[in-house]
């Protein structure tokens, strides 16, 4: 008895939350890919442990540096406010 694969293409559709890029994937955007390539993949061919693993930490990756962005411009934004209180330019 031969086995045939059947290959579907499903579209995702996502709605991404008000940024600064339209282009620009969140970490809502990423986990949303994920879960969709878990639920869609061959179950006769499942996605190698060490991928799914790669992909994960791509995740904390990106959170990480996204976490610390955010903290940078907030650090600068308050650097602003106080050389402007004390009229020094920056």
């Amino acid at each position: 008895m031969s086995v045939s694969s059947i290959s579907s293409t499903s579209s995702v559709s996502t709605t991404s939350s008000t940024s600064s890029s339209s282009s620009a994937l969140d970490s809502d955007d990423f986990l949303k890919l994920l879960v969709e390539q878990l639920q869609n993949q061959n179950p006769l061919d499942p996605a190698d442990s060490n991928q799914m693993l790669n992909q994960m930490v791509s995740y904390a990756s990106y959170q990480a540096q996204s976490t610390t962005s955010d903290t940078l411009t907030e650090i600068a934004s308050t650097l602003k406010s106080v050389a402007s209180a004390l009229n020094i330019t920056v």
